[in-house]
């Protein structure tokens, strides 16, 4: 496909070639330093296994965006860079499309998401108040806390089975609880949610904000898999009433929808001037400031109407992913229970049915299936083990995802043997 056609409309003919040429092929990304790949042995104890972990595509960086930096590299000096308003303009045209009116003086950079959390807790907390975050999550949400000497609370989310569908639900009575009596200053809410990819809703959202509204709690929102919706809309919770803005700190990046994780890209978004002044104080302190040369270019090519038609296509492939799974599992293992199919390219399995620790469940899938997944209990506080959760990457080619489910399927008939 040439890089042209991204400019323009997708039809359903040319996302189905985008498949074809972009997502079905994979990429050998061995020896290329590639945290994926690379630690395979370290955590799996061999390189025998399929990497279905890290929130890292096998799938190629979009041409319009190699192409900016090819682009930039042509220039040959990599000199310092200061931030251009066409960089600040992607950013709030981007957020657009959310309905999510942003100002450019209300943009901060970050080197990832991940440095934006702890940057959010040291502006808006002390080291005596407390973070809440909801269970299970993102492992550096509960890092966040623990490293910035803050107290970490711990609320689980609640969880629901409804034949082989595993649902999670805010547990709003027991968040006004744990706001009334824990000295809560901030909430560290993943939206939408990784690893059960909820996409909360706007009844949710409304709901969740007028707790903190009420006791004072600073929203801290990841909001990287925002574009990753398969089903619904996401609702930016800063975009709900002006008074909901002015308590929120939206923490985004292309990064996750478009493979740029190495680029480290990240920003900001806060309204309210004090919690801005304390989110850049917090940044200066450890020089932390602008993006480096590729990680901007990528940014303004990715937040292009060139990115959306790529995003369209790249939805498609992965709910194309998820539906094969689901329909793998129906047949051969209705036990294993799996999250909807709402938000993002990752899959929350439930192996409970089988009774088995989770290291136990890490060793047959690594030994027997050769599939190398996260493991459920690094999603819970460090007092939970066992889960008997994996976390899965569906963001690979139609080549891998086939392979991936042949050897699944091996292993599930050879468990049913013996």
């Amino acid at each position: 496909m040439d890089n042209t056609e991204w400019q323009i409309p997708l039809s359903t003919e040319q996302i189905s070639h985008a498949h074809l040429t972009y997502f079905d092929r994979p990429v050998n990304r061995e020896n290329t330093f590639s945290e994926k790949y690379d630690l395979r042995e370290t955590l799996f104890g061999t390189k025998d296994v399929i990497p279905m972990w890290v929130a890292d595509m096998d799938l190629p960086t979009a041409p319009f965006i190699i192409d900016a930096l090819k682009q930039r590299l042509d220039h040959s000096l990599l000199g310092y860079n200061l931030m251009p308003d066409t960089a600040l303009e992607a950013i709030i045209d981007w957020q657009a499309q959310h309905n999510y009116t942003v100002h450019t003086k209300e943009i901060c950079f970050t080197h990832n998401v991940a440095n934006g959390f702890h940057l959010a807790v040291q502006a808006v907390t002390e080291p005596k108040d407390s973070v809440l975050v909801m269970t299970p999550v993102y492992p550096p949400f509960m890092q966040a806390a623990e490293k910035t000497g803050r107290k970490m609370v711990c609320l689980p989310l609640l969880e629901t089975h409804a034949d082989s569908v595993i649902d999670y639900q805010m547990d709003f009575e027991n968040i006004e609880k744990s706001f009334s009596s824990d000295n809560i200053k901030a909430l560290l809410f993943c939206h939408p949610h990784n690893p059960v990819g909820r996409v909360w809703s706007k009844q949710e959202l409304l709901k969740l904000s007028q707790l903190c509204l009420d006791y004072g709690v600073v929203i801290i929102s990841d909001e990287i898999h925002s574009d990753l919706v398969l089903t619904g809309r996401h609702i930016p919770i800063a975009s709900l009433s002006e008074e909901v803005a002015q308590k929120t700190i939206t923490l985004s990046s292309p990064g996750k929808t478009f493979n740029l994780g190495g680029l480290q890209i990240g920003y900001a978004i806060i309204a309210n001037p004090y919690l801005r002044k304390q989110f850049e104080k917090a940044s200066q302190s450890v020089s932390i400031h602008d993006l480096n040369t590729f990680a901007l270019h990528a940014l303004i090519a990715a937040y292009s109407p060139a990115g959306n038609n790529w995003t369209l296509a790249l939805l498609e492939h992965i709910k194309n992913n998820f539906n094969q799974l689901q329909i793998f599992l129906k047949q051969y293992a209705p036990e294993i229970k799996i999250n909807r199919a709402q938000a993002t390219y990752l899959v929350w399995l439930d192996f409970s049915a089988w009774g088995w620790p989770q290291n136990q469940l890490k060793d047959w899938l690594v030994k027997e299936a050769k599939l190398g997944l996260s493991n459920g209990d690094s999603f819970f506080p460090k007092q939970i083990r066992d889960t008997s959760k994996m976390r899965m990457n569906l963001a690979v080619s139609t080549e891998t995802m086939q392979n991936a489910l042949k050897q699944l399927q091996l292993a599930l008939e050879k468990r049913t043997i013996e």
